[in-house]
């Protein structure tokens, strides 16, 4: 500031300006000058503007300050004084505010730093990519596991798997699934991990790369071992139906050791014979197919997708659930529209439904509930959007503590169980584009949600 006291600076302009004022209305009316009169009026307006100025200069020197703020420059000197105890105040709270700014960028800085050092001496491949492609950081680890460096493209992935660069440049936050697995040609099995984040407007993708080669071995010779036992667990999912509907049906044709005439059948019965060996046939198909699969490699079926009718896909595996004991003593609530169809693997998805069915039974009969009930529900949320299937009992609970475990491959909290069941269960939804969840909201049930989507 060029004057030291603020108050004295402006009271000397105020009077400048008065006392000029004065000379130059004198001069024109009193005295009639007209050129003294002009540069009297001249010097009036000059020292205006001054005064203006003046004002004016604070002003500035806090946009200065606003804008050094905004661009993260914190060096802009702060005047100590300016004679006047309410703008004192403003350069001291610009003052403590510009430390503050100070004080928050270094704290940002070291924090930057540190998290630079923790990810480029971690044992996990870590690499962000913008928009086009281009690859904005990217630790050592994931250099060494994918060949990327900073600023190449995307496409260099593609000497891993053509399908890479595309799966992870066309993922969402909302995408399913987020994580896949690739092979490189040195045969080291890669687990790419994908989430998505804004800034400044601009979407970034992070991925997570780690070398799970040594893992999968492991699990894969545990598999191995535990092979005939998955075998036996889906033979005898299907198998028990096929022969508790054939004692059935031969039931409704013979009676005390003999069979019945002809005259004797009924329309009805005919109805029902047709109905059971239809599941009949669908289980034995189910089973030659799945047990053919195993036998290459123990890879399972590739979909192949037809426009379901699940509302009749849902009654034939209630009728072939009727095989598991105590199924009989279960009350059945059914909420399913008539003729949903739905583009699906029927053969798949009864895969499942049939172990849930079953899981849902043991449990209510395991638990001894006074009133079983197994209750499900199908329902398509929004029109040409996904298809819900819901089946829910009222038997024991799932712990807390092994929710998140229910899904692993044979992890199992029965003293006969596999543990294959859910795991395979999870597989075959994820390859039909969908995926089966634990529905933890209900209390006092246990209930699973399976979601179809529609694939492309």
């Amino acid at each position: 500031m060029v004057y030291k006291h603020f108050y004295c600076a402006v009271f000397f302009r105020i009077s400048l300006l008065i006392l000029l004022a004065g000379l130059t209305t004198w001069l024109f009316f009193v005295k009639q000058n007209i050129p003294l009169g002009i540069v009297a009026a001249l010097l009036l307006l000059v020292v205006a503007i001054l005064l203006v100025r003046y004002f004016n200069r604070m002003n500035r020197w806090i946009s200065y300050f606003l804008m050094g703020i905004e661009n993260e420059d914190t060096s802009l000197k702060i005047p100590s004084s300016s004679g006047n105890r309410a703008i004192d105040n403003v350069y001291r709270g610009m003052q403590r505010l510009n430390e503050l700014f100070r004080q928050t960028k270094t704290e940002i800085v070291t924090q930057e730093q540190y998290f630079r050092s923790v990810i480029s001496q971690s044992s996990t491949g870590l690499f962000s990519v913008n928009e086009k492609g281009r690859v904005i950081h990217i630790n050592p680890e994931a250099e060494k596991l994918v060949g990327l460096h900073e600023y190449h493209h995307m496409n260099i992935l593609k000497n891993i798997d053509k399908a890479l660069p595309e799966f992870i440049l066309q993922y969402t936050r909302n995408s399913r699934p987020s994580s896949a697995i690739f092979e490189n040609r040195y045969g080291q099995k890669l687990l790419f991990k994908l989430s998505e984040i804004t800034i400044k407007n601009e979407k970034i993708k992070l991925i997570a790369v780690s070398d799970i080669t040594k893992e999968l071995d492991n699990r894969e010779v545990d598999a191995w071992i535990k092979l005939s036992r998955t075998l036996s667990h889906e033979m005898m999912n299907n198998i028990a139906p096929i022969t508790t509907l054939s004692n059935v049906i031969l039931g409704y044709y013979s009676k005390n050791n003999r069979t019945i005439a002809v005259e004797e059948v009924t329309p009805a019965m005919i109805a029902r014979t047709v109905k059971g060996l239809k599941v009949i046939e669908e289980r034995s198909r189910g089973l030659m197919n799945f047990v053919d699969n195993y036998r290459k490699f123990t890879k399972l079926p590739e979909p192949r997708f037809a426009i379901v009718n699940l509302s009749e896909l849902i009654e034939r595996n209630l009728l072939a659930a009727g095989a598991c004991p105590g199924f009989d003593a279960v009350r059945i609530r059914k909420s399913v529209p008539d003729d949903i169809l739905f583009p699906t693997d029927a053969e798949l998805l009864s895969q499942v439904l049939t172990n849930l069915l079953k899981n849902a039974v043991e449990a209510l009969n395991a638990g001894k509930t006074g009133q079983p009930v197994l209750e499900i529900k199908l329902w398509q949320p929004a029109d040409d959007g996904p298809v819900k299937i819901e089946i829910a009992n009222n038997g024991p609970e799932i712990p807390p503590e092994i929710r998140e475990q229910i899904f692993v491959p044979f992890f199992t909290t029965k003293e006969n169980g596999s543990g294959i069941g859910l795991s395979l269960s999870k597989q075959i939804m994820l390859s039909l584009g969908g995926d089966i969840l634990l529905n933890t909201k209900k209390k006092g049930q246990t209930s699973f949600i399976l979601v179809l989507n529609k694939t492309r």
